[in-house]
């Protein structure tokens, strides 16, 4: 089974709450991988203060080349670890 890779797609951008607060660390999402890159359903799993809409909306612009079994584009759960570092 190969592994999906990132086509496209925007980083999160930190919301301003976040910024005033110093937030950082890591996120995790999972979401679907469908047969055309595209990211279904996704679910934050572990979140970060002021980030949650900033992160899902980022990944929804996210293209990933499909994973491949077998010769054939799959259908995934993938689970996203993300880390947000504050810009100085």
């Amino acid at each position: 089974m190969s592994r999906p890779r990132k086509l496209s797609g925007r980083d999160p951008e930190y919301s301003r709450e976040a910024l005033a607060a110093g937030v950082e660390g890591m996120m995790i999402v999972r979401c679907v991988i469908e047969l055309d890159g595209k990211l279904e359903d996704c679910k934050v799993i572990k979140t970060l203060p002021y980030m949650e809409a900033a992160v899902l909306s980022a990944l929804a612009t996210h293209r990933y080349s499909p994973v491949m079994f077998q010769g054939r584009p799959q259908r995934v759960n993938y689970t996203f670890n993300i880390k947000l570092m504050a810009k100085q």
